[in-house]
């Protein structure tokens, strides 16, 4: 296991022969792979099997802590490992594309302890540090498991609230950049606007607002790195108002959409 923090910078297309976890502590980045593009932003953990292809593009540097590993480290507890869920699937290579979980606060906080805690093993070294180490690293992944039982499992759909957060991500990802609300979304439900935003972020972890912002930026970057016309990014990623947008977008990520424009034609 190596745990490794580092300065992201823009990476071409390329894949592991091990497994990663991919933490973002601070800053932005566009991520592609198979299941095509996310805006990486602090909090977020990507999990990776061995094989899939994937590639960043930074305009400016993020800080992430790569934790890369084979599974033999694991040896008799990955029985247990993959009696959790997603972890099968994970583990044995059936997942088609990455894992990508936005944290909760709570969850959060743990990563920074467990995060710190690797740290200091890997440095330190003292007696039984590859043992904690395994099992800091199992912490992780219960992280993570928990967020696909929470989400995508069968125990999950218990929660009577799952097929409404899941049917309000579907219809973020077909109309973003249409003129949407978390009202519209709550309203074509049937439920308030207050009680979507609580159940909604207890599942994804972030607000139904914050997913659909996300997504319209996302878009925005991809269109922008591709030299699209300021005129005609706003509106395509769901902004009403190119002034809204211009100053969102410099607020986030402190430049305007035609510097990150040009950074991006440069660092072509």
């Amino acid at each position: 296991m190596k745990v490794n923090e580092r300065i992201q910078s823009t990476m071409y297309r390329h894949s592991h022969e091990f497994f990663e976890f991919v933490y973002v502590e601070e800053g932005f980045c566009l991520h592609f792979s198979g299941s095509g593009v996310e805006l990486l932003m602090g909090g977020d953990l990507l999990a990776m099997s061995p094989g899939m292809e994937h590639y960043y593009w930074c305009k400016k540097n993020i800080t992430i802590v790569n934790i890369m590993f084979l599974p033999e480290i694991f040896s008799g507890l990955m029985k247990d490992i993959k009696s959790l869920p997603g972890m099968e699937d994970f583990f044995e290579g059936k997942l088609q594309n990455p894992l990508l979980s936005h944290l909760s606060f709570d969850d959060r906080e743990e990563m920074r302890r467990i995060i710190n805690a690797l740290r200091k093993e890997e440095e330190q070294k003292i007696v039984g540090w590859e043992l904690r180490s395994k099992a800091l690293l199992t912490n992780v992944i219960i992280i993570l498991s928990r967020v696909v039982n929470t989400r995508f499992s069968k125990q999950g759909n218990k929660n009577p609230y799952l097929g409404y957060t899941l049917k309000t991500v579907e219809r973020i990802e077909e109309n973003y950049s249409e003129a949407l609300t978390v009202r519209d979304l709550a309203g074509s439900l049937g439920i308030g606007p207050d009680h979507l935003t609580r159940q909604f972020h207890q599942i994804m972890g972030i607000t139904p607002t914050e997913y659909l912002r996300r997504r319209r930026f996302a878009k925005a970057l991809e269109l922008l790195r591709k030299q699209q016309p300021v005129s005609e990014v706003y509106a395509a990623s769901g902004f009403r108002s190119i002034n809204y947008f211009s100053r969102e977008f410099k607020n986030l990520f402190k430049m305007t959409p035609s510097e990150f424009k040009r950074q991006a034609k440069l660092n072509k």
